[in-house]
């Protein structure tokens, strides 16, 4: 592994365990803070970069030697993310590396087996368009409460479940009336039913399901294991 990219990984990785601290701050205060934003913003950033990087490297060792310069200053050079197939040839194009299929048929497999197109690669496509906007702006998050609820060992309302109603309903002859079992106040139900409830609680995107801490852990983890493996191929 180059020191370079080793050192940047070691340092989002540490990035990380400082989001998590501050995502655990920001529970007590249910507001997330700026600090958890610039953190989950420098994570992405930095694998995003570690991607593009390794990506770098391939193209100087077989490509580079052999284009005209003004070719070399053309070329956009990225970890290509693609939504299809024939994006990702379009990618490659512009990077200069249109023959990568022909030429070098072992990285072109393996960059197409990790494309968002492929099952368990769809983190890759969030991590780009998160990135890319976190180039521009801090990207909106929002703290979100999920409710799980059970009533004795008779009812169980998954998390985040709602309008799960009882209307004139009885449980081993205690009565329920809800509206929606997850959201109505505990003190309304007959505490003899044992209620007992979890509150989910999790970090996301504005405007999405995408949680913030679970992406930026993938994107370590996972993205480490596609660096390394561009690497090995320069």
């Amino acid at each position: 592994m180059d020191q370079d990219i080793q050192s940047q990984l070691d340092r989002a990785k540490e990035l990380l365990q400082e989001l998590e601290k501050a995502c655990d701050n920001d529970l007590r205060t249910e507001n997330v803070s700026g600090r958890t934003k610039n953190l989950s913003h420098d994570v992405l950033i930095k694998i995003k970069r570690l991607l593009d990087q390794s990506m770098r490297k391939f193209f100087e060792k077989y490509y580079s030697p052999n284009l005209s310069d003004k070719d070399k200053k053309s070329a956009k050079v990225y970890f290509p993310i693609a939504s299809k197939k024939d994006d990702l040839r379009s990618i490659l194009g512009r990077a200069k590396m249109s023959n990568l299929e022909t030429s070098h048929q072992d990285f072109y497999k393996f960059i197409d087996s990790v494309q968002p197109y492929n099952k368990d690669y769809l983190w890759l496509r969030y991590l780009r368009d998160y990135a890319n906007i976190t180039h521009i702006r801090l990207t909106p998050q929002i703290l979100k409460k999920d409710n799980e609820t059970k009533l004795g060992n008779a009812v169980h309302v998954g998390r985040g479940a709602k309008g799960v109603s009882m209307r004139n309903c009885s449980i081993n002859g205690i009565p329920v009336n809800s509206k929606d079992i997850n959201l109505e106040p505990l003190e309304n139900f007959d505490q003899r039913l044992n209620i007992q409830r979890t509150t989910w609680v999790s970090f996301l995107f504005e405007d999405s399901d995408v949680n913030v801490l679970w992406l930026c852990k993938k994107s370590i983890e996972c993205g480490e294991k596609i660096i390394r493996k561009v690497l090995e191929f320069t």
